[in-house]
């Protein structure tokens, strides 16, 4: 006789409904407690800002999370990790200009540099492209 499937049940088949709703009441009434205690013993006294009206940001949320926490955005990371990308290549063009890493450096930066203007939030804030001759001159430009 062959194997029959099995079926999965839907999970309010083995749940208890009068149970679980008992256990979500009664953390409900501990978590109120605990606050209350809180409250009365002056747990929510020294906060700061405390009185102070709520700042409701208006800008994109990840933005105000990533600036509370001091990270910058991830563009500016971008922009920085090209700047230090374009200093190394003119060393090394400056070193030895005939050496056979610069070109894929510089289509390694222009990656970047796409990237980079698909991500940042303004035409202003947008780069062009390097190459050989004018690597400096623009580098001069991010700075």
């Amino acid at each position: 006789m062959p194997e029959r499937p099995i079926i999965p049940l839907p999970a309010d088949t083995f749940e208890d409904r009068h149970v679980a709703s008992l256990h979500y009441r009664r953390m409900n009434d501990w978590l109120d407690e605990a606050f209350e205690e809180c409250r009365r013993n002056g747990g929510f006294d020294n906060l700061p800002g405390k009185g102070k009206p709520i700042e409701v940001p208006t800008e994109d949320p990840l933005q105000t999370i990533l600036k509370n926490a001091k990270v910058p955005p991830p563009w500016i990371m971008l922009r920085q990790e090209i700047q230090t990308s374009i200093a190394y290549t003119i060393e090394l063009m400056e070193a030895d200009p005939n050496h056979p890493s610069i070109d894929e450096h510089i289509r390694d930066i222009n990656r970047k540099i796409a990237h980079l203007n698909m991500q940042a939030p303004s035409l202003s804030l947008h780069r062009r492209k390097v190459d050989r001759a004018n690597l400096k001159e623009q580098y001069e430009k991010w700075l």
